[in-house]
């Protein structure tokens, strides 16, 4: 694959001086609360936890609740609150935003919204499609016809952004899916589509814009991610099947741009001052370098819809066919790939020293995370699992398009 780089002068100017001190992540998401999609920081490891390795719907389950509707968002854990999206109604113009008791299972309360926005979907999605995030204090959830809610932890809504109706041209009858990320007491949303498309940092207290800019006019679903550069602060990282930048999350500034042929659903990984791109396989990239071309690039490891995963020196994909494949995260050396069954479009997340994968089929396949990467335990549980799980506490949150699951804990 040829590719270009497109550096901006600013960042050019500074990267040799930062090259050192490039950070690009936070730390792994603690085991209390898994605030957004694929956790905390977006990384998808939670390093010190153990979770039970083996489940069915009869045994090894805390409790399960219905979703008053139909989701394929991932949960996330905030405090004593579990909480999901879901859309009903003739057209699924009907927004629900759910939270259940963590310890319980109990609905503490659910909030009910009208849509704005295209509802239409392709029948493998859903309005409900984007993961919410929480700071702690607050929760934010977009839904695919673009509207944007925050509430606070009792479900009291605090401000409303109806996107579709800002820009006429959002949305597209596949639907839209990348998660809103919230960066430095901003919510980041990222509008990928052939109409009106932009990125857009919203103030977490106000709701008003802290800025936008316009994207490429190409459908994405690859989520925003967070970035810490040190120089410039806090960015964020985008992509679409065109490439990948860096924007400053105070100002919108870039920092860094890098044109390629990305995979337009999977959500880069970020660890070590590296920037692990799914492109033909997966090129890990350094922002500090000079040039555009991949530190390395390894065909081996096709991420498909699921998101790559970093841990430790490793790195592993996951192909829609169920092969999972782990390298080296320094050169892209393959270990070990290991094949599971079924269809995946669940990112794998990685839970103390194991490795979580949940097929389309309902079973979760619980791998070692090291040494021979044995599977250790297939779990079944009824429905069609879409959603990537959370991890809290030493239990998994496993959502199915109209129930949320939870496990008990390691015995």
């Amino acid at each position: 694959m040829s590719t270009t780089s497109l550096v901006s002068n600013l960042f050019r100017r500074r990267c040799a001086a930062a090259a050192a001190g490039l950070l690009l992540g936070a730390a792994p998401a603690a085991a209390g609360d898994w605030l957004g999609f694929r956790g905390n920081d977006g990384s998808g490891v939670v390093a010190e936890a153990t979770i039970r390795h083996s489940w069915s719907e009869d045994e090894g389950i805390a409790w399960k609740v219905d979703l008053p509707g139909r989701s394929v968002a991932s949960p996330i854990v905030v405090g004593d609150l579990v909480v999901a999206t879901a859309s009903s109604g003739p057209q699924q113009d009907q927004l629900h935003l759910v939270a259940v008791d963590r310890e319980t299972g109990e609905v503490r309360w659910e909030r009910i919204f009208q849509a704005t926005g295209r509802t239409l979907c392709h029948p493998t999605s859903a309005v409900a499609a984007c993961t919410p995030a929480s700071d702690g204090e607050r929760i934010v959830a977009l839904y695919s016809s673009c509207d944007l809610f925050c509430v606070d932890l009792e479900g009291r809504l605090l401000w409303q952004r109806n996107l579709a109706v800002e820009h006429p041209r959002s949305g597209n009858d596949v639907g839209m899916g990348a998660s809103p990320r919230i960066i430095d007491d901003a919510v980041f949303v990222q509008i990928d589509c052939q109409g009106d498309a932009f990125g857009s940092a919203i103030e977490l207290a106000t709701g008003d814009d802290r800025w936008s800019v316009t994207r490429a006019k190409i459908a994405s679903w690859a989520s925003p991610r967070a970035v810490d550069l040190e120089g410039q602060g806090a960015c964020v990282l985008m992509q679409n099947p065109r490439g990948l930048e860096l924007r400053r999350v105070g100002d919108g500034a870039a920092v860094w741009l890098w044109e390629g042929d990305v995979s337009g659903i999977p959500m880069a990984a970020t660890a070590a001052g590296l920037i692990y791109a799914p492109t033909n396989g997966i090129a890990a990239l350094d922002p500090s370098a000079e040039t555009g071309r991949p530190q390395w690039q390894q065909p081996k490891l096709s991420c498909g819809i699921a998101s790559p995963v970093v841990f430790g020196e490793s790195v592993a994909s996951l192909n829609r066919g169920g092969v999972l494949a782990v390298a080296d995260a320094a050169d892209g050396s393959v270990r070990k790939q290991v094949r599971l069954a079924g269809t995946f479009w669940a990112s794998p997340i990685v839970v103390g020293d194991t490795i979580v994968a949940v097929n389309m089929e309902g079973t979760t396949f619980v791998v070692e995370a090291g040494g021979d990467y044995a599977i250790l335990a297939e779990n079944q549980l009824p429905g069609s699992f879409p959603s990537t799980p959370a991890a809290a506490d030493g239990s998994l949150y496993l959502q199915s398009e109209t129930a949320l699951w939870k496990t008990a804990a390691a015995e």
